[in-house]
């Protein structure tokens, strides 16, 4: 088997705390059956981000960096422990953690039909004639099919690009741990980051959560016992101490914040030591928690142009807000679609940049994106170990 064939799109390192000798239970949503699956085969596809595997080595380095806070915090520390640098990269995997996923293709994918009624358009007009050399004796239908997969995997490099420089973005963003005392562990999903707008979803209709809306909160487990919250603190006020901690003592609101993960989740849940029973009476719950309408929505494609969608997209606001403990929202301010704090303009300038100067070449882009943050954050110098 060539290496880096096998290309997670959920990390292994972040799926070990809910795994035992390497394996994680998992549920099936469709089916219901629970079974174990080996970290090296969950969350995973065959050359899922490029047949060029020396974009996977490329992640691998990211996500040795990315693991270095992930790690400190299941060890022990605290988000006052974490350098700024870290904090850095806590959000950076978070917001990477959030466009790598299979879900996430699985979105892009929907605009099949645009993308391939553009490859056929292009193939008559003879666009690529002089700039692609097909190998083999390829049919109009079998080059149009490979148009179509370049077209896909390019926005899903760009979203992935984002996600890599999203820490730029939501540096806003204030950092809670809400911490489980109860004896319900916290589960997680493939497709483990949930956006939440709590106080503006109803008033404003809301059904996509961007990364620079007002009043934004950004759910990610850390363990079964932690879960990370970052949310707009001009809007939510929490109650937390000295080491931004949030005691989350009611088995109702660790429930409540388990069915986010049931309504993020594309095809399974895993946990580690809870019973089945417990998953499956979260299972029988999703539909009060789950959302997936037909929405039209932005989408940048691989030149940069921003088009208009209309497909069911699985990153939906849920539409259950869990009741968490000392947190205050602040119900006199107006809705906004970009926070006037946020800095994502600079983020989307430099990815813009950065797929400019790759020509069209996006696995060369993601690649380029993973070392540009080594350099921006210094990580050479860094040690993502626990020392």
């Amino acid at each position: 088997m060539p290496e880096r064939k096998n290309q997670h799109y959920v990390p292994q390192f972040y799926l070990d705390a809910w795994a035992t000798d390497e394996k994680v239970d998992t549920l099936h949503l469709e089916s219901g059956n629970v079974f174990d699956q080996h970290l090296t085969k969950v969350c995973a596809r065959n050359y899922f981000y490029s047949i060029n595997t020396a974009v996977e080595e490329e992640f691998a380095d990211l996500e040795g960096f990315h693991s270095g806070p992930i790690k400190r915090l299941r060890n022990g520390w605290t988000l006052t422990d974490l350098t700024d640098k870290e904090l850095k990269l806590l959000y950076s995997f978070v917001t990477t953690q959030r466009f790598r996923t299979k879900a996430k293709r699985s979105d892009i994918e929907e605009g099949d039909e645009f993308f391939r009624d553009g490859a056929r358009d292009d193939l008559e007009s003879g666009r690529y004639e002089d700039i692609i050399k097909w190998k083999g004796d390829l049919s109009d239908e079998e080059k149009e099919d490979a148009l179509v997969d370049a077209s896909i995997l390019g926005i899903h490099h760009r979203d992935i690009a984002h996600g890599i420089f999203g820490y730029i973005g939501i540096g806003d963003l204030e950092a809670v741990m809400l911490r489980n005392v109860t004896s319900h562990e916290f589960v997680v999903s493939d497709s483990p980051v949930v956006h939440e707008n709590p106080a503006f979803k109803e008033r404003r209709e809301l059904k996509i959560g961007g990364l620079a809306n007002r009043g934004l909160q950004i759910y990610c487990p850390i363990g079964p016992d932690r879960m990370l919250l970052l949310y707009d603190s001009f809007v939510y006020s929490f109650d937390s101490n000295s080491k931004h901690q949030v005691l989350v003592k009611s088995e109702n609101v660790v429930d409540e914040l388990n069915l986010l993960q049931f309504h993020s989740a594309e095809n399974i849940v895993m946990f580690d030591s809870c019973s089945e029973e417990y998953v499956q009476g979260l299972l029988n719950r999703m539909d009060e928690v789950r959302r997936r309408e037909e929405i039209t929505f932005p989408l940048e494609i691989e030149t940069g142009e921003t088009l208009q969608f209309t497909e069911v997209p699985h990153h939906q606001l849920p539409r259950l807000s869990p009741s968490l403990p000392d947190c205050t929202i602040n119900t006199g301010l107006s809705y906004t679609k970009e926070r006037s704090t946020c800095q994502a303009p600079v983020q989307r300038k430099l990815v813009h940049l950065i797929f400019n100067e790759s020509h069209g070449a996006s696995d060369v882009a993601v690649i380029y994106s993973i070392r540009l943050l080594q350099e921006l954050l210094d990580l050479e110098r860094y040690d993502p170990g626990l020392g």
